[in-house]
């Protein structure tokens, strides 16, 4: 049996920390992927499966994509539930003795996505997380194209409230920190939202977390941002945390945090909201045929997102819903 090379042994390194990963990792000019990884791709991208010398008896399975042109394939690759590991070479391989160091700079996956040609700039793409714990359930909406953050909590819950929740904004990616536990909303989301399931857990104490928070949202006081049970503030650290590991960035920038009332909504479930057609034709599944079709009249993405969300939280309280009618009378008696 031979040796592996250096090369592959640096490969399975990082690999090993992200094994739920699609890694791919920079050679050149190439992104390349290895073994199982590899095989899935090929499949998933129809790319040509080959295999590459590392040392060992057998040639690892490989496939490869300019890093030029990789946008694309992360893209198709992230659409169908993948989660991608971007991992470069983080010194010029002219000035590197011996092996070029390699580390992994980005992590793209359905709910992190911020690259704005891989998303639908007319609609939001929520990130969200489930803490349930003492009977009460907490959801927090992230999106970080942007910037904008939901949380609610619901007492004496059921799973069916939970889900709900998850029907109002749609989540493409679920943080649970258990896949048993959550099993029926992790079966819904799947199916009927096809929603990426991710099990996230953290060690952190209360107190840990509190600090992170006050410190990420410039506060002195978690009531200062409306959050009040240690459910909801698990649900907002994780949310905030797995995105920060995901960017490797900054994301002070995700400071927008609204805490609502499950009951300042109308509620409604997911067939309901299909049979009414409000976003999506029943026949066809799109945009086009549906209410939200036949009113958005906006003229710019942050329009026809704010329009979106309008119909899909529909107002219950007459107070919220007459100062609505005001602003609109106000923007309609005041057009420039």
């Amino acid at each position: 049996m031979g040796k592996i090379s250096p090369m592959m042994e640096q490969y399975f390194n990082i690999k090993e920390q992200y094994k739920d990963f699609i890694l791919l990792y920079r050679v050149g000019d190439f992104y390349e992927m290895f073994y199982d990884d590899a095989i899935l791709v090929s499949k998933e991208l129809d790319m040509t499966l080959t295999g590459k010398d590392c040392g060992l008896d057998e040639r690892a399975p490989m496939c490869g994509m300019p890093f030029h042109a990789c946008e694309s394939y992360i893209t198709r690759l992230v659409n169908n539930g993948h989660k991608v590991c971007i991992c470069e070479q983080v010194e010029d391989p002219k000035s590197a003795k011996g092996l070029v160091k390699r580390d992994v700079v980005k992590i793209v996956t359905p709910g992190t996505i911020t690259d704005s040609n891989m998303l639908d700039s007319t609609k939001n793409n929520f990130l969200a997380s489930v803490v349930i714990s003492d009977n009460v359930a907490s959801v927090c909406f992230s999106d970080i194209s942007t910037g904008e953050i939901y949380l609610t909590s619901i007492k004496n819950y059921i799973d069916q409230d939970i889900i709900n929740e998850l029907c109002k904004f749609s989540p493409s990616e679920l943080l649970v920190s258990d896949d048993k536990k959550y099993k029926e909303i992790i079966q819904y989301s799947k199916e009927r939202l096809h929603t990426l399931i991710t099990v996230y857990t953290t060690d952190k104490s209360d107190s840990d977390m509190a600090d992170y928070i006050l410190k990420h949202f410039s506060i002195t006081a978690l009531s200062d941002i409306q959050v009040e049970t240690k459910q909801e503030l698990t649900a907002l650290y994780l949310s905030l945390e797995y995105i920060s590991s995901t960017q490797k960035s900054d994301i002070s920038y995700l400071n927008k945090i609204e805490v609502y009332a499950k009951n300042q909504f109308m509620e409604l479930d997911l067939s309901t909201r299909r049979n009414l057609e409000i976003t999506e034709s029943m026949r066809h599944g799109t945009k086009q045929g549906s209410l939200l079709y036949v009113l958005d009249k906006t003229k710019t993405s942050m329009g026809s997102r704010k329009l979106k969300t309008v119909l899909e939280r529909p107002l219950i309280k007459v107070t919220d819903i007459n100062k609505r009618l005001v602003a609109v009378e106000q923007l309609t008696s005041n057009v420039i």
